[in-house]
């Protein structure tokens, strides 16, 4: 073929588009890359497990009853709107327009609460750890890893958990043993404590089990104030060694033969509530000197 034919071949495949100068080929259009804002990473991680698995604390019915969930509903309306980036995700997610009824702003609560129950905390370079409780049983799994805000779950870990909201101990509680006093939190299975017989005598037996418990936005414990100095902070469900909860007590109750100063409701910055269940008949141990029965008791 003569070199003024394919002159005239290569100009017109350079006008059609068939080419690109330099003989590269037709330059390519990028893919635009979906972003995720991280309510709607919550709802893909609530699809990637399975919604109806996820297990959270509702804040209106734990540690304590706060009334009227639809009063809450409504009340609470106008700053969960105002959360344009939650907002837009609940009512996409559910298909919801304006005007509102006073119903579908208790869906939007309810969906409100339950986001806030999924933790997203930023690593770098778009990417959020997560983690959420699973199951439909007592006996359940905790699940973390990373989602990157494409979308893209990038890491994940599974492992077995009691799916249960906190009832227990501040991590730095001090537990009586005989080995010395020992925070909550460093408390293994098969260490020794002491535990409270029937009598009030107390006993060296083994630990059978530890729970260590996330505990949920808003989560509060009692902060329990004793006449003899003895102080405690545990959440407002957890049994003293006579079966009263913490939540209930107040002012001039008597616990473990001393006065009740103070029993405070206060905010909890902690990650994590613990218990444990010692060996013997009556679950009992000391926390911080003060009698306690252990919320795990009644499931050995």
């Amino acid at each position: 073929m003569r070199p003024g034919i394919i002159l005239l071949l290569a100009s017109a495949l350079l006008l059609a588009g068939c080419l690109a100068p330099g003989g590269g080929g037709p330059t390519p259009t990028p893919t635009p890359v979906t972003t995720h804002t991280p309510a709607q990473l919550k709802y893909l991680l609530l699809d990637h497990y399975g919604e109806s698995r996820f297990f959270y604390c509702d804040p209106d019915y734990y540690p304590v009853a706060r009334g009227d969930e639809q009063a809450r509903a409504i009340e609470t309306f106008p700053p969960i709107e105002n959360e344009t980036d939650v907002f837009s995700a609940i009512t996409a997610r559910k298909g919801f327009q304006p005007p509102y009824s006073d119903d579908t702003k208790l869906v939007i609560y309810r969906e409100y609460k339950k986001l806030n129950a999924i933790p997203l905390g930023p690593v770098g370079d778009g990417t959020y750890s997560f983690s959420l409780r699973l199951g439909n049983t007592v006996q359940g799994m905790m699940a973390s890893g990373n989602i990157r805000i494409d979308g893209t779950i990038l890491s994940e870990h599974t492992e077995n958990a009691i799916l249960t909201c906190p009832i227990c101990l501040s991590g730095e509680t001090i537990i009586d043993t005989p080995s010395g006093p020992m925070a909550v939190k460093d408390i293994r299975e098969g260490m020794l404590v002491w535990t409270v017989g029937p009598g009030g005598t107390g006993e060296a037996v083994p630990v059978l089990r530890v729970e260590k418990i996330p505990a949920p936005k808003g989560h509060r414990l009692v902060r329990l104030r004793l006449s003899d100095g003895r102080e405690l902070l545990a959440s407002p469900g957890h049994p003293l060694a006579d079966g009263r909860l913490l939540g209930t007590l107040s002012p001039d109750d008597v616990v473990d033969g001393a006065r009740v100063t103070a029993a405070d409701l206060v905010p909890f910055t902690g990650e994590y509530t613990y218990d444990i269940l010692p060996a013997g008949d009556t679950g009992r141990y000391r926390a911080n000197g003060i009698p306690l029965g252990s919320t795990l008791f009644s499931d050995r």
